[in-house]
């Protein structure tokens, strides 16, 4: 669980292709004391345990498929990232681009070029205000509209009514929903559906995808398969 009772030095997770920005809040936030983990894009710090952070400080405008507005929506989305706040720092300086950042749950919108007495001084009051903030529940949930995936339980729950999945059917949809919008090859999808087998039948994740479509019913739509690309839960 990410809080401040359980970890005494907070943990921050960067996202920045600007390298410059990156090395310099870097060294002045390891400098005060604090972990620091660096990723260039979004889809990166998808991959890491992002309820183990106590702040994100991201770039809005991101490479690759995921911005900065996506991820704070995922990380909303699902119960054990909702609290974790999320501080944008930006090039985008319009005023409908801080709108947008704040309404969309930011906790703070910083624009570059800063000075970095006040950006530290930010980020030292935004972990004050959630020092003793934690997850309502320990549940991990993965949320999309009426589809809620319980990845303790192993269950799925769809317009309130309880779907069985097979262990590679939950597996396959934890994986895709955990980076929506994104697309995984046949070989990506087998390794953490099949952990140490090897693929001689690629057939088996169509198979499974298949069955899983049927299961979630109209949202079995979400589940695309892009030609040479791979297969994704995308936004429809």
């Amino acid at each position: 669980m990410s809080n401040f009772e359980s970890k005494t030095i907070p943990a921050i997770l960067l996202i920045d292709d600007d390298r410059n920005i990156t090395a310099l809040l870097e060294s002045n936030l390891q400098s005060e004391g604090y972990r620091v983990t660096s990723v260039v894009r979004a889809e990166d710090a998808l991959t890491l345990p992002l309820d183990t952070f106590n702040l994100v400080i991201t770039e809005v405008r991101l490479p690759g498929e995921i911005d900065g507005l996506e991820l704070l929506e995922r990380m909303k989305d699902d119960r054990m990232t909702q609290h974790i706040p999320v501080v944008f720092c930006t090039v985008l300086d319009g005023e409908n681009d801080i709108i947008a950042g704040l309404n969309s749950g930011a906790d703070d919108y910083v624009i570059k070029p800063f000075s970095l007495r006040e950006f530290m001084a930010r980020v030292r009051s935004v972990l004050r205000r959630h020092r003793n903030f934690a997850p309502a529940s320990n549940a991990r949930t993965i949320e999309y509209r009426t589809l809620i995936l319980n990845v303790d339980s192993r269950g799925l729950i769809i317009d309130g009514d309880s779907i069985s999945l097979s262990p590679t059917e939950f597996s396959i949809l934890t994986q895709l929903l955990r980076s929506r919008n994104k697309l995984f090859t046949r070989e990506e999808i087998f390794t953490t559906a099949w952990p140490g087998e090897e693929m001689n039948n690629p057939r088996l994740v169509d198979v499974n995808i298949s069955r899983l479509r049927k299961k979630l019913g109209s949202y079995g739509q979400n589940i695309v398969n892009r030609s040479g690309l791979g297969y994704g839960f995308m936004d429809i």
